[in-house]
């Protein structure tokens, strides 16, 4: 039984979204991962209250080192080298997700993104839960992911760029946790 993605069985069935579990949301703009493959600026503004991910490089650092977990291709080096699932996986152990809206064609990426950030935590030591779906009928919007973690990342209503300067530090602890072992 695969928990994440026998969500599609009961999302089919549902009327309503469910509530998301109790915890803060911490909604991400994922400008760093556009940034890192697209040439350009993203299309899409950030919210008030949300983090941008481009001021939090510790999420790329970490990316690119699950990627690299699993070898580089023999040959020629791609020019995408970390995967979206290990994006995401990088963003839920950093940012402490419980749980994550996400679109019925996301749920096999979650579930990637959750073996990916077991694995990677049971070889630092630490214990892994599951990041849960909060399932979004219609999707959800390009370039934002909208979690919910046990603290709070920013202080309500602040604007983006001060609360990801903010949050900043306790994602470089996180990061360096992660690597203390």
């Amino acid at each position: 039984m695969n928990e994440i993605s026998d969500a599609l069985i009961l999302a089919t069935h549902a009327q309503q979204p469910q509530a998301p579990l109790t915890g803060y949301p911490v909604a991400l703009a994922t400008d760093g991962e556009w940034l890192a493959y697209r040439p350009g600026s993203p299309q899409f503004p950030p919210q008030a209250a949300c983090l941008l991910e481009s001021l939090l490089p510790e999420i790329r650092q970490l990316a690119l080192h699950l990627a690299l977990r699993r070898g580089l291709p023999p040959g020629k080096t791609p020019s995408r080298i970390a995967e979206a699932a290990d994006w995401l996986a990088a963003r839920m152990l950093l940012l402490e997700w419980r749980q994550l809206a996400v679109g019925l064609d996301e749920l096999s990426l979650l579930d990637e993104a959750n073996l990916r950030a077991r694995q990677f935590a049971e070889a630092a030591g630490w214990e892994w839960t599951p990041t849960l779906p909060l399932l979004l009928p219609a999707g959800r919007t390009e370039g934002m992911l909208q979690g919910w973690s046990a603290a709070p990342a920013s202080a309500q209503g602040e604007q983006a760029v001060p609360a990801s300067l903010a949050f900043r530090r306790t994602v470089a602890a996180r990061f360096a946790a992660l690597f203390a072992r």
